[in-house]
Protein backbone atom coordinates (compact mmCIF):
# COMPACT_ATOMS: atom_id res chain seq x y z
CA UNK A 1 0.00 0.00 0.00
CA UNK A 2 1.41 3.39 -1.03
CA UNK A 3 2.00 5.78 1.85
CA UNK A 4 0.48 9.21 1.45
CA UNK A 5 3.91 10.82 1.86
CA UNK A 6 5.02 8.95 -1.25
CA UNK A 7 2.09 10.42 -3.14
CA UNK A 8 3.58 13.82 -2.42
CA UNK A 9 7.15 12.81 -3.17
CA UNK A 10 6.21 11.16 -6.46
CA UNK A 11 4.31 14.15 -7.82
CA UNK A 12 5.96 16.00 -10.70
CA UNK A 13 7.25 19.52 -10.18
CA UNK A 14 4.30 20.94 -12.11
CA UNK A 15 1.86 18.93 -9.99
CA UNK A 16 3.48 20.16 -6.79
CA UNK A 17 3.28 23.75 -8.03
CA UNK A 18 -0.44 23.38 -8.72
CA UNK A 19 -1.04 21.70 -5.36
CA UNK A 20 0.79 24.59 -3.64
CA UNK A 21 -1.28 27.20 -5.47
CA UNK A 22 -4.57 25.53 -4.52
CA UNK A 23 -3.42 24.93 -0.94
CA UNK A 24 -2.47 28.57 -0.36
CA UNK A 25 -5.29 30.26 -2.28
CA UNK A 26 -8.37 28.32 -1.29
CA UNK A 27 -11.06 26.83 -3.48
CA UNK A 28 -10.34 27.66 -7.13
CA UNK A 29 -11.92 26.94 -10.47
CA UNK A 30 -9.81 25.60 -13.32
CA UNK A 31 -10.16 28.99 -14.96
CA UNK A 32 -8.65 30.68 -11.89
CA UNK A 33 -5.82 28.13 -11.78
CA UNK A 34 -5.13 28.81 -15.45
CA UNK A 35 -4.93 32.55 -14.72
CA UNK A 36 -2.40 31.92 -11.92
CA UNK A 37 -0.26 29.39 -13.79
CA UNK A 38 -0.61 30.62 -17.42
CA UNK A 39 -0.98 26.98 -18.50
CA UNK A 40 -3.19 25.71 -21.31
CA UNK A 41 -6.32 23.80 -20.29
CA UNK A 42 -5.08 20.55 -21.83
CA UNK A 43 -1.82 20.85 -19.88
CA UNK A 44 -3.64 21.65 -16.63
CA UNK A 45 -5.94 18.65 -17.04
CA UNK A 46 -2.96 16.38 -17.67
CA UNK A 47 -1.25 17.61 -14.51
CA UNK A 48 -4.20 17.89 -12.15
CA UNK A 49 -6.01 14.63 -12.94
CA UNK A 50 -3.43 12.36 -11.19
CA UNK A 51 -3.54 14.64 -8.11
CA UNK A 52 -7.31 14.28 -8.03
CA UNK A 53 -7.02 10.52 -8.54
CA UNK A 54 -4.70 10.33 -5.52
CA UNK A 55 -7.25 12.35 -3.51
CA UNK A 56 -4.81 15.13 -2.64
CA UNK A 57 -6.99 17.66 -4.47
CA UNK A 58 -10.76 17.16 -4.54
CA UNK A 59 -13.83 18.75 -6.07
CA UNK A 60 -15.41 20.71 -3.25
CA UNK A 61 -18.44 22.56 -4.60
CA UNK A 62 -19.87 24.50 -7.51
CA UNK A 63 -18.86 28.11 -8.08
CA UNK A 64 -20.94 31.07 -9.19
CA UNK A 65 -21.93 31.14 -12.84
CA UNK A 66 -20.61 33.91 -15.06
CA UNK A 67 -23.17 33.17 -17.76
CA UNK A 68 -22.61 29.53 -18.71
CA UNK A 69 -22.37 26.34 -16.69
CA UNK A 70 -21.48 26.82 -13.05
CA UNK A 71 -17.81 25.85 -12.64
CA UNK A 72 -16.43 23.19 -10.30
CA UNK A 73 -14.26 24.37 -7.43
CA UNK A 74 -11.09 22.48 -6.47
CA UNK A 75 -9.38 22.45 -3.08
CA UNK A 76 -6.92 20.32 -1.14
CA UNK A 77 -8.33 17.30 0.66
CA UNK A 78 -8.91 18.54 4.19
CA UNK A 79 -10.71 15.44 5.42
CA UNK A 80 -8.48 12.42 4.97
CA UNK A 81 -5.01 13.61 6.03
CA UNK A 82 -3.19 15.29 8.90
CA UNK A 83 0.27 16.69 9.69
CA UNK A 84 1.96 16.94 13.09
CA UNK A 85 3.76 20.16 14.04
CA UNK A 86 6.00 20.23 17.12
CA UNK A 87 7.48 23.24 18.91
CA UNK A 88 10.21 22.34 21.40
CA UNK A 89 11.14 25.51 23.27
CA UNK A 90 12.96 26.03 26.55
CA UNK A 91 9.81 27.05 28.45
CA UNK A 92 7.31 24.62 26.89
CA UNK A 93 6.68 22.03 24.18
CA UNK A 94 3.57 22.20 21.99
CA UNK A 95 2.18 19.55 19.66
CA UNK A 96 -0.46 20.27 17.04
CA UNK A 97 -2.29 18.25 14.41
CA UNK A 98 -3.35 20.17 11.32
CA UNK A 99 -5.15 19.52 8.07
CA UNK A 100 -3.47 20.22 4.74
CA UNK A 101 -4.38 23.92 4.95
CA UNK A 102 -2.86 24.21 8.43
CA UNK A 103 -6.19 24.37 10.20
CA UNK A 104 -5.65 23.15 13.76
CA UNK A 105 -7.45 19.90 14.56
CA UNK A 106 -5.88 19.31 17.97
CA UNK A 107 -3.16 20.86 20.11
CA UNK A 108 -1.61 20.24 23.50
CA UNK A 109 1.17 21.97 25.41
CA UNK A 110 3.23 21.07 28.45
CA UNK A 111 5.74 23.13 30.42
CA UNK A 112 9.40 22.15 30.41
CA UNK A 113 10.91 21.66 33.87
CA UNK A 114 14.14 20.18 35.19
CA UNK A 115 12.90 16.63 34.53
CA UNK A 116 12.38 17.11 30.79
CA UNK A 117 15.49 15.61 29.30
CA UNK A 118 15.36 14.87 25.55
CA UNK A 119 14.29 11.29 26.25
CA UNK A 120 11.43 12.30 28.53
CA UNK A 121 10.35 15.07 26.15
CA UNK A 122 10.15 12.69 23.18
CA UNK A 123 8.31 10.16 25.34
CA UNK A 124 5.73 12.76 26.36
CA UNK A 125 5.31 13.92 22.76
CA UNK A 126 4.71 10.31 21.72
CA UNK A 127 2.11 9.78 24.45
CA UNK A 128 0.24 12.92 23.37
CA UNK A 129 0.28 11.86 19.72
CA UNK A 130 -0.89 8.32 20.52
CA UNK A 131 -3.76 9.73 22.55
CA UNK A 132 -4.69 12.30 19.92
CA UNK A 133 -4.98 9.90 16.98
CA UNK A 134 -7.73 8.02 18.81
CA UNK A 135 -9.95 11.11 18.76
CA UNK A 136 -12.88 11.20 16.37
CA UNK A 137 -11.49 14.08 14.29
CA UNK A 138 -8.16 12.30 13.78
CA UNK A 139 -9.11 8.65 13.82
CA UNK A 140 -10.15 8.65 10.17
CA UNK A 141 -7.14 10.65 8.95
CA UNK A 142 -3.86 9.31 7.62
CA UNK A 143 -0.79 11.00 9.08
CA UNK A 144 1.57 12.33 6.40
CA UNK A 145 4.64 13.67 8.14
CA UNK A 146 6.00 15.66 11.09
CA UNK A 147 7.49 19.14 11.26
CA UNK A 148 9.72 20.22 14.15
CA UNK A 149 10.65 23.75 15.14
CA UNK A 150 13.21 23.78 17.92
CA UNK A 151 16.10 25.61 19.56
CA UNK A 152 19.39 25.99 17.69
CA UNK A 153 22.18 25.67 16.90
CA UNK A 154 21.26 22.77 14.63
CA UNK A 155 22.74 20.36 12.15
CA UNK A 156 19.62 20.13 10.02
CA UNK A 157 21.05 17.54 7.63
CA UNK A 158 21.82 15.15 10.49
CA UNK A 159 18.80 16.19 12.57
CA UNK A 160 20.84 17.17 15.61
CA UNK A 161 20.36 19.88 18.22
CA UNK A 162 24.02 20.76 18.67
CA UNK A 163 24.53 22.84 21.81
CA UNK A 164 21.35 24.65 22.85
CA UNK A 165 21.53 26.72 26.01
CA UNK A 166 18.81 27.62 28.47
CA UNK A 167 17.02 24.29 28.89
CA UNK A 168 16.24 23.65 32.54
CA UNK A 169 17.03 19.95 32.18
CA UNK A 170 20.43 18.53 31.29
CA UNK A 171 21.66 16.46 28.34
CA UNK A 172 20.34 18.55 25.44
CA UNK A 173 23.77 18.87 23.81
CA UNK A 174 24.26 16.76 20.64
CA UNK A 175 20.66 15.50 20.75
CA UNK A 176 19.67 13.45 17.64
CA UNK A 177 16.13 14.75 17.96
CA UNK A 178 15.04 13.92 14.40
CA UNK A 179 16.05 10.28 14.71
CA UNK A 180 14.48 10.02 18.17
CA UNK A 181 11.12 11.34 16.98
CA UNK A 182 11.11 9.29 13.78
CA UNK A 183 11.74 6.12 15.75
CA UNK A 184 8.90 6.79 18.20
CA UNK A 185 6.35 8.26 15.76
CA UNK A 186 7.17 6.07 12.72
CA UNK A 187 6.94 9.14 10.47
CA UNK A 188 9.49 11.23 8.60
CA UNK A 189 10.47 14.41 10.44
CA UNK A 190 11.49 17.72 8.84
CA UNK A 191 13.14 20.21 11.17
CA UNK A 192 14.29 23.80 11.38
CA UNK A 193 14.86 26.28 14.15
CA UNK A 194 11.69 27.67 15.69
CA UNK A 195 12.09 31.26 14.49
CA UNK A 196 12.62 30.16 10.88
CA UNK A 197 9.51 27.99 11.16
CA UNK A 198 7.44 30.92 12.44
CA UNK A 199 8.63 33.45 9.86
CA UNK A 200 8.02 30.92 7.07
CA UNK A 201 4.46 30.44 8.30
CA UNK A 202 3.79 34.17 8.45
CA UNK A 203 5.21 34.67 4.95
CA UNK A 204 3.09 31.94 3.38
CA UNK A 205 -0.17 32.12 5.35
CA UNK A 206 -0.13 35.10 7.70
CA UNK A 207 0.37 38.86 7.75
CA UNK A 208 3.50 38.52 5.62
CA UNK A 209 1.78 36.85 2.69
CA UNK A 210 2.88 38.48 -0.59
CA UNK A 211 5.69 40.38 1.20
CA UNK A 212 9.33 39.65 0.37
CA UNK A 213 11.01 41.06 3.48
CA UNK A 214 9.85 40.02 6.96
CA UNK A 215 11.45 39.88 10.41
CA UNK A 216 10.12 37.78 13.29
CA UNK A 217 11.29 38.04 16.91
CA UNK A 218 10.25 35.61 19.64
CA UNK A 219 10.87 36.60 23.26
CA UNK A 220 11.22 33.66 25.61
CA UNK A 221 14.19 32.56 27.67
CA UNK A 222 16.24 34.17 24.92
CA UNK A 223 15.47 36.28 21.86
CA UNK A 224 14.94 34.17 18.75
CA UNK A 225 15.01 35.78 15.31
CA UNK A 226 13.88 34.65 11.89
CA UNK A 227 14.20 36.83 8.80
CA UNK A 228 13.17 36.59 5.16
CA UNK A 229 14.95 38.84 2.68
CA UNK A 230 13.81 39.05 -0.94
CA UNK A 231 11.69 35.95 -0.38
CA UNK A 232 14.49 33.80 1.08
CA UNK A 233 15.21 32.78 4.67
CA UNK A 234 18.44 34.26 5.98
CA UNK A 235 20.31 31.32 7.45
CA UNK A 236 22.93 31.90 10.10
CA UNK A 237 25.91 29.66 10.78
CA UNK A 238 24.70 26.39 12.36
CA UNK A 239 21.12 27.63 12.00
CA UNK A 240 21.26 29.46 15.30
CA UNK A 241 18.33 31.77 15.97
CA UNK A 242 19.87 34.02 18.60
CA UNK A 243 22.47 35.88 16.52
CA UNK A 244 20.53 39.14 16.93
CA UNK A 245 20.32 38.55 20.68
CA UNK A 246 24.11 38.73 20.82
CA UNK A 247 24.38 42.01 18.96
CA UNK A 248 26.56 44.20 21.19
CA UNK A 249 24.61 47.29 22.20
CA UNK A 250 26.92 48.52 25.02
CA UNK A 251 30.64 47.72 24.85
CA UNK A 252 30.98 48.48 28.57
CA UNK A 253 27.80 46.63 29.53
CA UNK A 254 27.02 43.46 31.44
CA UNK A 255 28.84 40.24 30.67
CA UNK A 256 26.76 37.90 28.52
CA UNK A 257 26.61 34.11 28.56
CA UNK A 258 28.33 34.16 25.17
CA UNK A 259 31.43 35.79 26.70
CA UNK A 260 30.94 39.26 25.22
CA UNK A 261 29.72 42.35 27.05
CA UNK A 262 26.56 44.37 26.52
CA UNK A 263 24.59 42.03 24.24
CA UNK A 264 20.90 42.77 23.68
CA UNK A 265 20.01 39.55 25.51
CA UNK A 266 21.73 40.83 28.69
CA UNK A 267 18.85 43.30 29.10
CA UNK A 268 15.84 42.35 26.97
CA UNK A 269 15.08 38.64 27.45
CA UNK A 270 12.77 37.09 30.04
CA UNK A 271 15.78 35.75 31.91
CA UNK A 272 17.60 39.09 32.05
CA UNK A 273 14.49 41.11 32.96
CA UNK A 274 13.78 38.76 35.88
CA UNK A 275 17.42 38.75 37.01
CA UNK A 276 17.78 42.54 36.87
CA UNK A 277 14.48 43.06 38.71
CA UNK A 278 15.47 40.72 41.55
CA UNK A 279 18.92 42.28 41.77
CA UNK A 280 17.43 45.70 42.41
CA UNK A 281 15.11 44.32 45.11
CA UNK A 282 18.10 42.71 46.81
CA UNK A 283 19.80 46.12 46.67
CA UNK A 284 16.94 47.62 48.67
CA UNK A 285 14.37 48.86 46.14
CA UNK A 286 10.69 48.18 46.72
CA UNK A 287 7.94 46.64 44.64
CA UNK A 288 4.20 46.10 44.94
CA UNK A 289 4.60 42.42 44.03
CA UNK A 290 3.58 40.40 47.07
CA UNK A 291 5.62 37.22 46.52
CA UNK A 292 8.88 35.81 47.86
CA UNK A 293 11.70 37.11 45.69
CA UNK A 294 12.66 33.62 44.52
CA UNK A 295 9.12 33.07 43.16
CA UNK A 296 8.88 36.30 41.14
CA UNK A 297 8.82 35.71 37.38
CA UNK A 298 8.52 37.77 34.20
CA UNK A 299 4.72 37.54 34.25
CA UNK A 300 4.61 39.12 37.71
CA UNK A 301 6.97 41.88 36.60
CA UNK A 302 5.09 42.56 33.35
CA UNK A 303 1.70 42.73 35.08
CA UNK A 304 3.10 44.91 37.84
CA UNK A 305 4.44 47.30 35.21
CA UNK A 306 1.05 47.47 33.53
CA UNK A 307 -0.37 48.43 36.95
CA UNK A 308 2.18 51.19 37.49
CA UNK A 309 4.76 49.52 39.78
CA UNK A 310 7.69 51.96 39.58
CA UNK A 311 10.50 49.39 39.63
CA UNK A 312 8.78 47.08 37.16
CA UNK A 313 8.09 49.99 34.79
CA UNK A 314 11.75 51.06 34.90
CA UNK A 315 13.03 47.54 34.21
CA UNK A 316 10.60 46.92 31.34
CA UNK A 317 11.22 50.32 29.74
CA UNK A 318 15.01 49.93 29.87
CA UNK A 319 14.82 46.43 28.43
CA UNK A 320 12.51 47.60 25.63
CA UNK A 321 14.62 50.66 24.82
CA UNK A 322 17.73 48.52 24.47
CA UNK A 323 15.92 46.01 22.28
CA UNK A 324 14.37 48.81 20.22
CA UNK A 325 17.83 50.31 19.64
CA UNK A 326 19.14 46.97 18.42
CA UNK A 327 16.03 46.56 16.29
CA UNK A 328 16.63 49.93 14.62
CA UNK A 329 20.09 48.71 13.56
CA UNK A 330 18.58 45.48 12.26
CA UNK A 331 16.01 47.43 10.23
CA UNK A 332 18.69 49.72 8.81
CA UNK A 333 20.57 46.68 7.51
CA UNK A 334 17.74 44.49 6.18
CA UNK A 335 14.86 46.92 5.58
CA UNK A 336 11.96 44.55 6.41
CA UNK A 337 8.48 45.55 5.32
CA UNK A 338 6.94 43.80 8.33
CA UNK A 339 8.36 43.31 11.83
CA UNK A 340 6.54 40.84 14.09
CA UNK A 341 7.29 40.76 17.82
CA UNK A 342 5.94 37.65 19.52
CA UNK A 343 6.57 35.14 22.28
CA UNK A 344 5.62 34.91 25.97
CA UNK A 345 7.07 38.29 27.01
CA UNK A 346 5.43 40.23 24.20
CA UNK A 347 2.03 38.65 24.77
CA UNK A 348 2.00 39.58 28.46
CA UNK A 349 3.65 43.02 28.28
CA UNK A 350 1.97 45.69 26.18
CA UNK A 351 4.47 48.18 27.62
CA UNK A 352 7.50 46.26 26.36
CA UNK A 353 6.00 46.01 22.87
CA UNK A 354 5.00 49.69 22.73
CA UNK A 355 8.35 51.05 23.94
CA UNK A 356 10.30 48.68 21.66
CA UNK A 357 8.42 49.81 18.56
CA UNK A 358 8.55 53.51 19.44
CA UNK A 359 12.29 53.32 20.11
CA UNK A 360 12.96 51.51 16.84
CA UNK A 361 10.92 54.06 14.91
CA UNK A 362 12.69 57.01 16.55
CA UNK A 363 16.20 55.66 15.98
CA UNK A 364 15.78 53.96 12.63
CA UNK A 365 17.05 55.88 9.64
CA UNK A 366 15.06 53.81 7.13
CA UNK A 367 11.75 54.27 8.95
CA UNK A 368 11.80 57.91 7.84
CA UNK A 369 11.97 56.86 4.21
CA UNK A 370 9.83 53.73 3.96
CA UNK A 371 6.68 52.19 5.37
CA UNK A 372 7.54 49.57 7.97
CA UNK A 373 4.66 47.79 9.66
CA UNK A 374 4.93 46.40 13.18
CA UNK A 375 2.70 43.69 14.60
CA UNK A 376 2.28 42.25 18.09
CA UNK A 377 2.01 38.47 18.11
CA UNK A 378 1.67 37.88 14.39
CA UNK A 379 -1.34 36.23 12.80
CA UNK A 380 -0.76 32.91 14.57
CA UNK A 381 0.43 34.17 17.96
CA UNK A 382 1.45 31.34 20.35
CA UNK A 383 0.89 28.70 17.66
CA UNK A 384 3.37 30.22 15.18
CA UNK A 385 6.29 27.84 15.77
CA UNK A 386 4.31 24.58 15.91
CA UNK A 387 2.17 25.56 12.90
CA UNK A 388 5.29 26.86 11.21
CA UNK A 389 6.92 23.47 11.72
CA UNK A 390 3.99 21.85 9.90
CA UNK A 391 4.38 24.44 7.12
CA UNK A 392 8.10 23.66 6.88
CA UNK A 393 7.25 19.96 6.49
CA UNK A 394 4.78 20.64 3.68
CA UNK A 395 7.19 22.96 1.87
CA UNK A 396 9.95 20.35 2.06
CA UNK A 397 7.64 17.76 0.51
CA UNK A 398 6.65 20.18 -2.26
CA UNK A 399 10.28 21.00 -3.04
CA UNK A 400 11.62 17.42 -3.05
CA UNK A 401 12.04 16.73 -6.75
Amino acid sequence: MTKVIDKFKNMSKDAKDIFSIVQKNGSLTKSQILDLTKLKLTTLNRIINPIIKNKLIVETSIGESTGGRRPTLYDVNNIDYAIIGIDISRLYTQIIFTDLKLGIIYKERFNMDSSYTPEKTVCRITEICEKAVLMTDLKRRELITVGLGTVGPLDIQKGIMKSPVGFIADNWTSTPIKKMLEKRLSLEVYMDNGANSAVTLESLYGYGKDLKNIAYFNFGMGIRTGAISDGNIIRTINDVEDAFAHMVIDVDGEKCSCGNYGCVECYSSIKSITKNFKKRIINGETTTIQKPIEDINYIDISLAAENGDRLAVEIIIKAAEIFGTGLSNFINLLNPELVILSGPLIMVSQLFYKVSVNTAKQKCYLSKHSNIFFNRGGYFKEDAISLGAAAIAIENLLKSY
